[in-house]
């Protein structure tokens, strides 16, 4: 019975809450549940609560009330190398790309495989790269394999940003959650690096949840788009069905700027100071 239901989902959240010391709630009452592969887009304010959740989903914070279960598994019940197992299948792509910048390209990326690896085999492959071909076809699928042996501090912040998508890759997780993954990128990269992890996701069959700041590319790609504020998730909602009201609530009356009023903003401002 537990195996069927673990098929039916990745994550049930049932009133999630998570307060840090007494009185600071980042998460008052969440409930929802995201089916494997399904891909799904979590907008809102700065301070929503977005980011502890995110956590929550990949094992590191535990939530101060409710519950979480993952593929069938109660996580409060979890620990130990059973607890490791669940965060090993669960690849996070963080706003910072967390990737050492003297290092090479390959270095960071086979990063990803430390779960899997003994500190040996880890120490070894500083020395002398383990495991190759994995590395270079995880920078293929991200379009920067040429850049394999290049120093990280020589790319640019979008070739960095898939550096970070590609260690993920290498790691083959079930579920790729991305926090705020393009918050550092110009917006003319945002759309390709958010289109190629809706790609990777489709073509691999991974669950993929993404925190977001643009709205315009949650709608864009997204079939699910969960609005957070307050710790609390406002709606639950296909792209058709998000309206200005619904978006002027979560925002509370300021919204963020379009990604077409970031790029004329840049070009006013780079005409004004040539």
């Amino acid at each position: 019975m537990r195996e069927r239901v673990a098929m039916a989902y990745q994550y049930r959240l049932e009133k999630v809450g998570k307060v840090f010391g007494r009185r600071q709630i980042a998460l008052a009452r969440i409930d929802f549940v995201v089916q494997r592969g399904e891909k799904v887009a979590l907008i809102g304010p700065s301070g929503a609560g977005k980011t502890s959740l995110f956590r929550i989903l990949n094992c590191t914070l535990r939530p101060s009330s409710g519950k979480l279960w993952i593929n069938g598994d109660e996580i409060e019940s979890l620990h130990g190398r059973r607890l490791r197992e669940v965060r090993r299948k669960i690849g996070t792509i963080y706003q910072q790309h967390n990737l050492v910048p003297r290092l090479k390209v390959i270095h960071n990326v086979l990063s990803g495989r430390l779960g899997r690896w003994s500190a040996f085999r880890s120490l070894a492959s500083l020395m002398r790269p383990l495991e190759v071909e994995l590395a270079w076809s995880a920078l293929k699928q991200v379009g920067i394999e040429e850049k394999i042996f290049t120093r990280t501090d020589e790319l640019s912040g979008g070739q960095q940003q898939r550096v970070a998508i590609a260690r993920v890759l290498v790691q083959d997780p079930e579920v790729i959650l991305a926090d705020e993954p393009v918050s550092s990128v110009d917006p003319s990269l945002a759309a390709s690096i958010v289109n190629l992890l809706i790609d990777i996701g489709r073509d691999t069959h991974k669950t993929l949840l993404m925190n977001l700041h643009s709205v315009d590319l949650a709608l864009a790609y997204f079939p699910r788009v969960i609005g957070i504020k307050n710790g609390v998730a406002l709606f639950d909602l296909s792209p058709d069905k998000i309206d200005d009201r619904l978006l002027e609530d979560l925002y509370s009356g300021h919204l963020p700027p379009s990604d077409q009023e970031k790029v004329a903003h840049a070009e006013s401002n780079a005409l004004a100071y040539p």
